[in-house]
């Protein structure tokens, strides 16, 4: 297995991590300038206040990094709209992770966590012809709904929104995933012992998590 995937940290990120959010969410504007509402000439002059305001969560916007060894390999974003609804943003894996499940884990943990804060509904927006993502999206329960957005797309397109609500029953094929912040309690838990089993770490004390290699099968 090419780039192997034996541990891997998925959490929030904390003040500390600015320099790693920023690096990642450069890389994504580098690599995929026509999928986000920001572009890198704009991003790239954060001064470094910024990015550690973003990286506490001091902003609205709460990000959560997928971590092999010291690089973020994956992130996605979370923002509150006006109308109170929690919108998927900044979705991006490395290309060289493609392909192996880290976008799954990545909504997964995205979705859990904005239920967590009470809400029953996530949108985000992606182009129609993007049949890679529109997919990805599709096996976490999101559909289209008759609403577009406007972004700084070079070709001129527009990105359709998609929503998904809260499910009443877990997905079968979907790892469990246990918020919390201390790990020595998680690892108490029911499943925590299963492969089947996803840590969501939310605390600067949680060390990284031993992922199944199998985990990548269960979506």
């Amino acid at each position: 297995m090419s780039q192997g995937l034996d541990e891997i940290e998925v959490r929030l990120t904390i003040e500390e991590d600015w320099e790693i959010l920023k690096t990642v969410r450069l890389e994504s504007l580098l690599d995929s300038p026509d999928v986000f509402s920001a572009t890198y000439a704009i991003v790239e002059k954060y001064s470094e206040s910024e990015w550690r305001d973003r990286a506490a969560h001091k902003t609205k916007y709460q990000y959560i990094l997928a971590i092999k060894d010291t690089q973020a390999i994956g992130i996605v974003g979370g923002i509150q709209n006006s109308a109170h609804d929690f919108n998927l943003v900044a979705m991006w894996v490395n290309p060289k992770f493609r392909g192996k499940g880290i976008a799954d884990i990545l909504i997964s943990t995205i979705k859990e966590l904005a239920i967590s804060k009470g809400h029953n509904r996530i949108v985000l927006s992606v182009s129609p012809g993007n049949s890679r993502a529109v997919d990805v999206y599709s096996r976490h329960g999101f559909v289209f709904i008759s609403e577009w957005e406007v972004l700084p797309l070079s070709s001129g397109e527009k990105n359709q929104k998609m929503e998904a609500k809260r499910e009443s029953k877990s997905h079968p094929k979907r790892p469990k995933i246990i918020l919390g912040a201390d790990r020595s309690r998680l690892c108490q838990s029911p499943g925590a012992n299963s492969k089947n089993t996803i840590f969501l770490v939310l605390a600067q004390s949680c060390k990284s998590l031993v992922l199944a290699q199998s985990w990548r099968n269960l979506f």
